[in-house]
């Protein structure tokens, strides 16, 4: 990694590989491993510049963690973390719905449900994404937290069990598709799309002009179910960052 000319002091509460923050003065930055199936870290900057985040991320790595990953970034963003070191992981698609018009009905009873418990949603993001994608129990509560105020979506099964769910988070102008799971038992009867569907007229409901996510750009299925729902594949991608020794 690139180290600065003048190493810059930095205090760190927590211990790889539990959750760890990073402070120097108002500069704050938290860490925790991308997820239960993933070694490298994922380091998210709340204040500071690139001095800073280069030092964390070098005291991050000196903890033990193999190497840290950046949160999703538009161009505009990357280039601070670059000049501490980081380089072009993995570019992901933006997507985006304009909210102009009501979005059509969905096919299945669609409820919100904030008071499953999360192992059960675990399980199903478990079920339904490669070791890299999934989320662990921090990364959905993030998910969850990502925004000031959020929803969770889910569609039953015929035990009463959720068979799938969507997070939804709400913004003054947008809203955000934080995720879309279903478990593979029930995949392929339409329960993705109706779930995007819901999502879209809880967007507008709030207020949202627009709606957005990311996803990966081999996620060819979610890719074309997203753009039949009315997502614009946006030109200018997202990307994950990584820094490794």
């Amino acid at each position: 990694m690139a180290l600065t000319d003048t190493p810059v002091k930095i205090s760190h509460r927590g211990e790889w590989p539990g959750r760890i923050e990073f402070r120097r003065g108002w500069a704050r930055a938290e860490a925790r491993p991308w997820n239960d199936a993933e070694p490298d870290a994922t380091i998210r900057l709340i204040r500071g510049g690139a001095p800073f985040l280069g030092a964390s991320t070098e005291r991050l790595l000196h903890l033990g963690a193999p190497a840290a990953l950046s949160p999703p970034l538009p161009a505009s963003a990357r280039r601070m973390w670059q000049s501490a070191g980081y380089v072009t992981f993995m570019d992901l698609a933006l997507m985006r719905l304009p909210l102009d018009r009501q979005p059509a009905a969905p096919d299945h009873l669609v409820v919100e449900a904030n008071d499953v418990p999360l192992d059960r949603l675990l399980a199903i993001d478990v079920a339904a994404f490669s070791p890299f994608w999934r989320f662990d129990a921090l990364g959905l509560q993030e998910a969850i937290e990502a925004t000031t105020r959020s929803t969770v979506l889910i569609i039953r099964d015929r035990d009463g069990l959720p068979a799938g769910f969507a997070i939804v988070g709400f913004g003054a102008a947008v809203s955000y598709l934080q995720r879309v799971a279903v478990d593979p038992q029930w995949q392929g009867k339409g329960m993705g799309r109706s779930l995007v569907r819901v999502a879209a007229r809880k967007a507008r409901d709030s207020g949202a002009r627009v709606m957005l996510l990311n996803t990966q750009y081999d996620n060819e299925g979610a890719i074309a179910l997203y753009e039949t729902e009315g997502f614009v594949l946006l030109p200018e991608p997202l990307a994950l960052l990584r820094n490794a020794p």
